[in-house]
């Protein structure tokens, strides 16, 4: 055999394998086919239990509007995957109160079927959004943190105490830069 077959060979095999890798040990890439990890899709909002795809669904729309309302729109729904069980969260990799995958996608555990959770990872697809992801990943704690935990405004007794300060900072420096120049004082659009 040539070096150039084996080397076409090897390459082949490696671009087959690097997915089924990450599929297998990056499980929040799962996002990208989640029906491929056993939930139904309509539209941008999966499920494990089709009994509860209404109420996900107004979820997914409370939470869109309000951060429409609040910040800007989302250009494209964000892909959510409500999940009912604990497993099938953990099967997308989830840990917390919610993940937001890169700029893919949102899944959110059986606990946290409130609006300003889901408002909260929306938030973070728009800092996506509007400031590219490695843009968002160089934002300091208190903005990348605190803007998400201020906007979404959940009650005091589920903000978690590593998140009070972030939004004290945050929450100073919107009323100092005003809300509508939030994205362009991190060089967003």
């Amino acid at each position: 055999m040539n070096r150039n077959r084996i080397l076409v060979l090897a390459g082949a095999l490696f671009a087959a394998l690097v997915p089924i890798g990450a599929w297998a040990f990056f499980k929040p890439v799962r996002i990208i086919a989640p029906q491929l990890n056993g939930v139904t899709c309509v539209d941008s909002v999966c499920v494990d239990d089709m009994a509860a795809l209404p109420a996900a669904q107004q979820l997914h729309s409370d939470a869109r509007s309000n951060v429409a309302r609040k910040l800007r729109p989302l250009r494209v729904p964000p892909r959510t995957v409500f999940c009912s069980t604990r497993a099938c969260y953990e099967s997308f990799g989830g840990i917390g109160r919610g993940i937001t995958v890169l700029h893919l996608g949102v899944v959110i555990p059986p606990e946290s079927w409130q609006t300003y959770i889901v408002e909260h990872e929306f938030i973070h697809m728009l800092q996506a959004q509007e400031l590219g992801l490695r843009g968002r990943e160089r934002t300091p704690a208190w903005f990348k943190e605190g803007m998400p935990f201020f906007v979404s405004a959940p009650p005091s007794f589920d903000l978690p105490d590593y998140a009070r300060p972030l939004v004290g900072q945050y929450a100073a420096w919107e009323r100092r830069v005003g809300r509508e120049n939030v994205w362009t004082e991190f060089g967003g659009r």
